[in-house]
């Protein structure tokens, strides 16, 4: 089995003078164990300060100047609760954590679509009732993944809606910002002619 990078996600919130609802940032990801540790703090800082310079951040994005205080971590999902609830949390950092976490159940959905594939034509034999099963696809039926993939194909969809029922929405803010950041990107570099 591969075995994952530890990472950790911080958002960069460009303008704390702005109310939270206002605020825009971007969402980082940094190599590193351990979630909100100064070292993975500086990594973020270092990651946004070198976007800054090398022209992917607009200069006027930051008004204040990029700091530790720029910073906001987004602990995974199930830190959530151990550090801070949703609320005391500003919107965009909500949002980057709900983004997260709804990849990490698409990609769980997605994987399972493909394992549950090839039960696809017994699944549609068996809810039509036009046919009857072929020998090879009974014999898929009586194999033991048959049951556990279906399931497991089911148990991530459903994770899935709840968890996009419960979300706040604010993960509009960091397309938002992402939006925003192209647009300054193409504008500011924008030259003319003579």
């Amino acid at each position: 089995m591969v075995r994952k990078k530890s990472v950790a996600h911080f958002v960069a919130v460009s303008d704390l003078s702005k109310s939270p609802n206002e605020q825009q940032g971007i969402l980082l990801t940094v190599e590193g164990r351990g979630g909100d540790t100064a070292k993975n703090r500086d990594r973020a800082l270092e990651l946004v300060n070198q976007m800054w310079e090398e022209g992917e951040i607009a200069a006027e994005q930051f008004p204040d100047g990029i700091t530790h205080d720029n910073i906001f971590f987004v602990p995974p999902p199930e830190e959530q609760g151990k550090n801070q609830d949703d609320e005391d949390l500003p919107p965009i950092v909500q949002g980057a954590r709900e983004i997260i976490q709804l990849t990490k159940l698409q990609v769980e959905v997605q994987d399972a679509a493909e394992e549950v594939a090839p039960y696809a034509p017994i699944i549609e034999a068996v809810l039509e009732r036009t046919r009857p099963l072929t020998p090879d696809e009974k014999e898929l039926a009586k194999d033991k993944k048959y049951g556990k993939t279906i399931e497991r194909m089911g148990v991530a969809v459903a994770t899935q809606e709840d968890y996009i029922n419960q979300c706040s929405g604010h993960g509009q803010l960091i397309l938002n910002a992402i939006a925003w950041q192209l647009q300054e990107n193409t504008s500011g570099q924008t030259t003319t002619t003579e």
